[in-house]
């Protein structure tokens, strides 16, 4: 096993850096979908929005989304989205689940579980929704997919920071059905970055004036 430490000094003071990683795990509220044409057609009435403000900052390199007990009695009319509004980047997580080209209704099957996005996950939900018919879609981790069943990205937001505001929109694209959603979690990760952290006072090289980085290196076999 070996241990590294890293000092740099500069006239007798020292600085060491410590690596931290970034992580975040907060829930958003729910509430009813309303159907499309609740509020008229094409108004803000007919979409659900919920956001949540993050106020680490850390460089983004993974995001999971959960929507916490969806229910709606037709998956193939809710387009779901996820944005990050301080830069407008903006990703499916699903579009209107077996509906292909610009017409038709979609997949009849119902939401009525928790459903997990994430870019390594291997779950299907257009090939899930197919297999169930007219029943509900089981609950579980899936790919992002967006118009046509394409898998989408959630890699979108790798690089840019974790803080501001993140918005998740759904929207009811048909008449007739309507459905709820309980909460929804954001789970964000970030890269490891490197932290300057002073050393207490009288810690230092030894050797005023002397700069430089110097490496200390410590073994031990086991």
């Amino acid at each position: 096993m070996k241990l590294h430490h890293a000092l740099v000094g500069a006239a007798g003071l020292a600085i060491a850096m410590s690596a931290s990683a970034g992580s975040v795990d907060m829930d958003g509220d729910g509430g009813g979908l309303p159907p499309v044409g609740t509020g008229g057609s094409g108004t803000d009435d007919d979409i659900f929005c919920s956001t949540i403000t993050v106020t680490d900052d850390f460089e983004i390199s993974d995001i999971t989304v959960t929507l916490n007990d969806l229910t709606h009695t037709w998956a193939g009319d809710l387009i779901i989205t996820l944005e990050h509004v301080d830069t407008g980047t903006e990703v499916d997580l699903v579009h209107r689940v077996g509906r292909t080209g610009d017409s038709g209704f979609g997949d009849s099957s119902d939401y009525g579980a928790d459903y997990s996005f994430n870019d390594a996950f291997t779950g299907d939900l257009w090939a899930e929704a197919a297999a169930t018919g007219a029943g509900v879609i089981a609950g579980g981790n899936y790919f992002p997919t967006t118009v046509d069943g394409g898998a989408s990205s959630l890699s979108d937001f790798d690089g840019e920071s974790s803080a501001g505001d993140w918005k998740l929109t759904i929207s009811d694209n048909a008449s007739g059905d309507s459905g709820a959603l309980r909460s929804w979690t954001l789970s964000l990760r970030g890269d490891m970055q490197m932290e300057m952290i002073p050393l207490p006072s009288g810690v230092g090289l030894g050797a005023a004036g002397l700069c430089g980085v110097f490496a200390v290196r410590r073994r031990r076999d086991d």
